[in-house]
């Protein structure tokens, strides 16, 4: 079953052919219900018009209870009716009641055709979607669109004919409460590694509560009841793998117009902002996040023009995006096109994705994952099965390849928009308005994010330090390899110095970290011959030569150190005697590097080895090690692994108690006791 979706409100605004109400339908209702009960039609008229069809529901109900023989009311019920998932039965039943009044019910074969989908009987929507194509006069632009989306749903029909065998292996599941609610939840946005979600929100948490549209002159009404909600910017932090946060209005973007959530960069720190005002227009503006806040959205210059302007998606790097538009000298109504960063706050270099991409009818909701070499954008043209569906476009040598639907269950009759993956590509999430959700539209995930193999990439996390302290510092990556993906410029966090950066494989990078007038510092690691999708932890930290000096002098020499690290311990021995005794607070780990500048670590060689664990300890040498093993047996079996895959000079560690000990020390201190001893 098909369902419209509210995205970006204030775009049908412009167009809302399929919404309109014509003569008699109004004159039967206002003749037939009561003075005092017609501001209920008002709010129904109202949410007609602004196509927001299930609100509509609840004052016709109220009105149909007194006048159940109203055909006006019937229609519009019958209407409305066909954008619940549990009313669809009724919607028909309601339509065919009034089938002798056809030629007075503008459009009536469209909704009929309509209804008859919804309920999944096929022939017969055909049937009227044709009858619709063929009989409408063409007198207006409203007729004329309805002509046109009755032949595009005939195609659909065709489309989905041909998709019904064709399914991925993939599990789609509502991302449930606290995110989804009664009211509408869509375009999730997340940063590569899902830390929080970003995500737009229309109900009665927004802002401006309801508003009526007295300026945009749909419905002459003082009744702020009578209003509709408006666009919010929420979100959410994820607590584990299946748990979320209570949602929180991001304040710094929220106004009382619309404002909705667009596309936001890997590394988090970048966010598109749809604002309107309500003309039918929108435009595209920029939020940054510093320290711990959004900044005030800034108008882009160059990207956005008289026309609207919705979605869009960042390229790994965040120098190139693809945005959709409705502007003149495209193929169809909404396109895709391709722009440049200029400057701040300026694009340019714009040019449209051709016809590979783009179609007669809308292509929107563009999103480039984090390798750079898939395309996922949503269309309702000629591959779709029904409404907006999620189509693939392979990116290969920088050409964009033929799109496909990726089918079900990911694909349904309904509008199914906004998909997104994580920076591995396990999961994924999109928007729809389906079985299992809460409100209108709800937000989904899936798993996996890519079906078949997944995509290769590095995402490194890390932080960047002057002096100790967390600092705002630019972080410059190059390719070393003749295959230049394009230099690339990051920021870390300035309150706490994080980062996060996805790159693709197979190539070799070059790291450079400045802040002020420090010494830039430079990192090289190379991610040849890595087929999957991996994670790893940078450090950079930068010093003034004073401090650098100060911090040198109070250390003692590391090469000393690490050559007492375990000397006069045998591991046979130690293995007989301790190496399944578990003791509390105690823990192997496994260090695969101690440096007094951690500027000499090799992130190259440890890139196997998972989660990188980097602590200045009491000594005041830095050390990075993997693992909290509570028996001595199990890290020195990863510590076998380790050796082998790159680090040959690994060795064991003991924490206790916050403390750090070599294997010699924590036996001269007596707290390891051995099966013989007890």
């Amino acid at each position: 079953m098909r369902k419209v979706s509210f995205l970006f409100f204030c775009s049908f605004l412009a167009f809302n052919g399929l919404a309109q109400l014509n003569a008699f339908v109004n004159d039967d209702i206002e003749k037939t219900v009561h003075q005092n009960k017609l501001h209920f039609y008002n709010m129904a008229r109202l949410s007609f018009e602004t196509k927001q069809y299930i609100e509509a529901a609840i004052p016709l109900d109220s009105l149909l209870q007194a006048n159940p023989d109203c055909v006006g009311l019937r229609y519009l019920k019958g209407i409305s009716s066909c954008f619940k998932e549990d009313k669809t039965r009724s919607a028909l039943e309601l339509l065919k009641s009034v089938s002798s009044y056809s030629p007075q019910l503008e459009h009536y074969p469209y909704w009929l055709a309509y209804a008859y989908e919804e309920n999944d009987s096929l022939k017969k929507a055909r049937l009227y979607f044709e009858i619709a194509a063929k009989s409408i006069l063409l007198l207006t632009e409203n007729d004329k669109a309805v002509v046109t989306d009755a032949k595009r749903r005939i195609e659909n029909m065709k489309m989905a004919s041909r998709m019904q065998y064709v399914r991925n292996t993939v599990q789609v599941k509502a991302i449930g409460s606290p995110i989804n609610t009664e009211a509408e939840e869509y375009v999730p946005l997340l940063p590569s590694d899902e830390s929080f979600m970003i995500f737009t929100y229309r109900g009665k948490l927004s802002k401006g509560g309801k508003q009526n549209l007295n300026k945009q002159s749909l419905l002459h009404t003082s009744k702020k009841e009578e209003g509709i909600y408006f666009e919010d910017v929420f979100t959410s932090v994820k607590l584990n793998d299946t748990t979320w946060s209570e949602p929180k209005p991001i304040k710094t973007i929220n106004t009382t117009l619309h404002d909705a959530a667009v596309t936001l960069s890997s590394d988090g720190n970048l966010l598109f902002i749809y604002k309107n005002l309500g003309t039918g227009n929108g435009d595209l503006y920029l939020s940054q996040l510093v320290g711990n806040n959004w900044t005030v959205p800034v108008y882009q210059k160059g990207l956005n023009s008289d026309k609207w302007e919705g979605s869009a998606a960042f390229f790994p790097g965040n120098k190139f995006i693809i945005f959709s538009s409705e502007r003149k000298g495209g193929y169809g109504g909404k396109d895709l096109y391709k722009a440049e960063k200029l400057g701040d706050n300026l694009w340019g270099h714009i040019s449209n994705l051709g016809p590979t991409i783009n179609s007669p009818d809308d292509e929107d909701a563009p999103f480039v994952t984090s390798d750079g070499k898939i395309l996922f954008f949503a269309s309702n043209g000629k591959l779709s099965t029904g409404g907006y569906d999620i189509l693939r476009s392979d990116i290969v040598d920088g050409i964009l390849e033929e799109p496909y639907n990726i089918g079900k269950p990911v694909n349904t009759p309904n509008d199914d928009k906004f998909y997104i993956v994580s920076g591995d590509g396990k999961k994924g999430y999109y928007s729809s308005q389906t079985e299992g959700g809460k409100g209108g539209q709800d937000i989904y995930y899936i798993k996996p994010g890519i079906a078949g193999k997944p995509v290769s990439v590095v995402r490194i996390s890390g932080n960047v330090t002057y002096n100790d302290k967390p600092v705002e510092a630019t972080i410059q990556i190059n390719s070393l390899k003749k295959i230049d993906v394009g230099s690339q410029t990051y920021v870390s966090n300035s309150t706490t110095g994080k980062f996060l950066i996805s790159l693709p494989t197979n190539n070799d990078y070059e790291f450079i970290f400045t802040y002020k007038n420090s010494p830039p510092m430079k990192r090289t690691f190379s991610t040849k011959d890595v087929d999957s999708s991996i994670v790893l932890t940078m450090i950079a930290d930068l010093y003034s030569d004073t401090y650098a000096k100060m911090v040198e002098n109070k250390r003692d020499s590391l090469d000393k150190l690490n050559k007492l690290a375990n000397s006069g311990v045998s591991f046979d021995e130690f293995k007989t005697n301790y190496g399944d005794l578990i003791i509390d607070s105690l823990f192997y780990k496994i260090q695969i590097g101690a440096y007094v500048f951690i500027e000499n670590f090799d992130y190259t060689r440890s890139m196997d080895l998972g989660i990188i664990i980097r602590k200045v300890y009491e000594d005041g040498i830095t050390r990075f090690t993997i693992g909290n093993f509570k028996t001595f047996n199990e890290a020195y079996k990863r510590m076998t692994d380790v050796k082998e895959l790159a680090v040959k000079d690994a060795f064991i560690i003991v924490h206790y108690k916050n403390n750090y000990y070599y294997l010699r020390d924590i036996l001269k201190k007596g707290l390891l006791k051995s099966s013989k001893e007890k």
